[in-house]
């Protein structure tokens, strides 16, 4: 079975004379930076035999996860989250490159299902993915970018003051009203923090269940925003 760095370059090698060649590049870089999304997150999930004989091929011959292993080790969830999210919200990748990636996903599912290096099933849940984010993926990371946008303008035009005490890190949105939100800490949760005092406008773009990686400190009765570092409408966890 080839490996997942060998059935992306056999796919690229196939397809180059049928793609312009800005289409062919947008797809080296998406291969590029999903291996180096996988080589960061997929090898945390891996069972204790898996990654063994990860840390094993990493230290004696430098190879990272997708030049280890198979197909089989892309989940469902790696393409979700890379797609609605990583590309959007960590790369910044434009609009049109973000179609290009989902396009890229929707051919190579395939070809790789008729080259049988993926199963019936596992490929039935990669294809089922992609397609859902076809229908809905491209409006809710648009929203999240925007609120994310107006959420950074606003806090650099409203420096936060200084207080001594302070919360940072991943927060999840739990409640909106005009002008405020409430918030969880990921790592401390069931505990609600608010308000958080935004603009109306801002407010009118924020859904609960999003997340944001922000710093904040408590003056008065409400909170203000020292910084924010990204939005997700996905856990980043």
């Amino acid at each position: 079975m080839k490996t997942i760095d060998e059935a992306f370059r056999e796919f690229l090698k196939e397809q180059k004379r049928e793609l312009s060649p800005r289409t062919y590049q947008d797809y080296e870089n998406l291969i590029s930076l999903f291996e180096e999304y996988l080589d960061v997150c997929a090898s945390d999930d891996l069972y204790e035999e898996d990654q063994e004989l990860y840390k094993e091929k990493q230290k004696n011959e430098h190879k990272e996860y997708c030049q280890i292993f198979d197909l089989a080790y892309v989940a469902s969830s790696d393409i979700e989250y890379f797609l609605e999210d990583y590309l959007i919200n960590d790369f910044g990748g434009s609009a049109a490159f973000v179609e290009a990636s989902r396009c890229f996903f929707r051919k190579f599912l395939p070809w790789a299902y008729e080259k049988d290096y993926l199963d019936p099933e596992h490929y039935s849940e990669l294809a089922e993915v992609v397609g859902n984010i076809r229908k809905s993926g491209k409006k809710t990371a648009s929203q999240a970018q925007k609120f994310g946008s107006l959420l950074c303008d606003y806090v650099d035009a409203h420096p936060a003051e200084e207080s001594p005490e302070w919360k940072e890190g991943d927060f999840e949105i739990r409640r909106v009203e005009p002008g405020k939100l409430w918030v969880e800490d990921y790592l401390d949760p069931y505990i609600e923090i608010g308000p958080v005092k935004v603009s109306e406008e801002v407010s009118s773009l924020a859904k609960a269940g999003w997340y944001l990686n922000f710093g904040i400190v408590k003056v008065g009765d409400f909170w203000q925003i020292v910084y924010v570092e990204g939005v997700s409408s996905r856990c980043p966890y």
